[in-house]
């Protein structure tokens, strides 16, 4: 199934409550109702997401769509301890009642796949930090979530990445990709898909949240075929 072609039309942005009524949108509205059966868990990275990040955009929306959402709380988003981040995310999840989806963006994706046992549904890893190798002004602010986890999660996984974060090179984020076994989602030059971005709904993101669903979805399959 793909996202109908009106993703990309100004009455996405303008209109995020409404839209979903037009004929046109069969593919979101397909989407939405896959999500109806997990528990969204946004898992915001360094500061937090502002109220115009797409995390915070997509809550509102998901909400709006009858999607169960809630968003991890760290009591201190400008000086991350990767024990206390740790604890914090993990107990998030075991206050979920269904499946758990969640959705990452930056420091909150790496730490993510630091939680490499988490019984969750899958994960969306959008732009996570490169606590070894970034560049960015505000790297020694998560150093301590270095080295990064070279072993493969337990949980389906997409890591979606930009041609010009200064977080995260390309060449990194496939070799990321490559040991955590998560599938790769170019999303273009949209810098570090985050607060200073502007983004507004970020439409490409549902895109790879798709992406993400299938994957959940062939898994469950292929292990439904090697138990008969």
């Amino acid at each position: 199934m793909q996202i109908a072609s009106s993703f990309g039309s100004e009455k996405f942005l303008l209109h995020p409550g409404s839209w979903l009524d037009d004929e046109t949108d069969d593919g979101l509205k397909t989407l939405m109702l896959r999500l109806m059966g997990f528990d969204v868990l946004i898992v915001p990275g360094l500061d937090g997401s502002g109220e115009h990040h797409w995390q915070s955009l997509w809550k509102h929306f998901l909400l709006h769509q009858g999607v169960s959402v809630r968003s991890v709380e760290q009591h201190d988003w400008n000086s991350p301890d990767l024990e206390t981040w740790k604890k914090t995310l993990v107990s998030s999840v075991q206050h979920c009642s269904r499946p758990v989806l969640v959705v990452a963006h930056s420091l909150g994706a790496l730490l993510t796949v630091h939680c490499a046992d988490l019984e969750i549904a899958g994960a969306l890893l959008v732009a996570p930090a490169d606590a070894e190798e970034t560049r960015a002004p505000a790297r020694e602010r998560i150093r301590g979530f270095a080295p990064l986890p070279q072993e493969a999660v337990r949980f389906p996984s997409v890591l979606v990445t930009s041609d010009n974060d200064e977080w995260l090179s390309p060449t990194r984020a496939r070799f990321m990709a490559h040991c955590w076994g998560a599938d790769l989602f170019p999303a273009g030059r949209v810098g570090h898909i985050g607060n200073q971005e502007n983004l507004g709904l970020w439409r490409e993101g549902f895109r790879a949240l798709e992406k993400l669903l299938d994957r959940i979805n062939n898994e469950r399959v292929v292990a439904e075929e090697h138990t008969i």
